[in-house]
């Protein structure tokens, strides 16, 4: 990527990139190869930055200020995501199935809030299949930080304890491994 479009893409952002990874972009490409389906590449569509995969119908997330500018919150969401998980509603806590569904409808729109809201502050980076991503934190003391997000089995979005040159590197050096055999 050029010098310009990366000052176009922090600003649509909000924030500007991690030094790692902007360095990637203007050095050694915008997206495709790398781990898992491949880096998704930062794309302007529509008057707004996204970060897609190539050959993949996940668009993944929009990168606006919006949303990727805000704090990085998701280690702090999990126990607010695990108390609401036990206030789930059961039938014998209500007296009429009218009121059982009410409170189950707010309760399922307040866990969805707080699921979709872990990705607040990140920018997702690769797709791993069946819902698994791999996210880099932009915002706050983890930013440059990699995560992923393994939602689909109830896990959260959790640290790799990998910055984005540890990440991509290790990625490298398999595929290496692998070719040579």
């Amino acid at each position: 990527m050029s010098e310009e479009q990366i000052r176009e893409l922090e600003a649509d952002l909000g924030v500007s990139l991690p030094a790692q990874y902007r360095s990637f972009l203007l050095r050694v490409g915008r997206g495709g190869a790398g781990p898992d389906y491949g880096l998704m590449t930062p794309t302007l569509c529509n008057g707004s930055w996204r970060w897609l995969g190539i050959g993949l119908a996940f668009p993944a997330q929009p990168t606006t200020a919006e949303f990727a500018g805000r704090p990085f919150v998701a280690e702090a969401l999990r126990s607010e995501l695990t108390a609401i998980e036990a206030q789930e509603p059961t039938p014998e806590a209500f007296a009429t199935d009218e009121e059982l569904s009410q409170a189950y409808v707010a309760w399922d729109a307040r866990c969805e809030e707080l699921y979709g809201a872990q990705e607040a502050g990140a920018v997702f980076l690769s797709e791993q299949g069946c819902g698994y991503a791999s996210l880099m934190v932009v915002t706050g003391p983890h930013r440059g930080a990699i995560w992923e997000d393994l939602r689909p089995m109830d896990r959260g979005i959790e640290p790799t304890g990998h910055d984005f040159a540890h990440w991509y590197r290790k990625w490298l050096e398999r595929t290496e491994r692998r070719l040579e055999t």
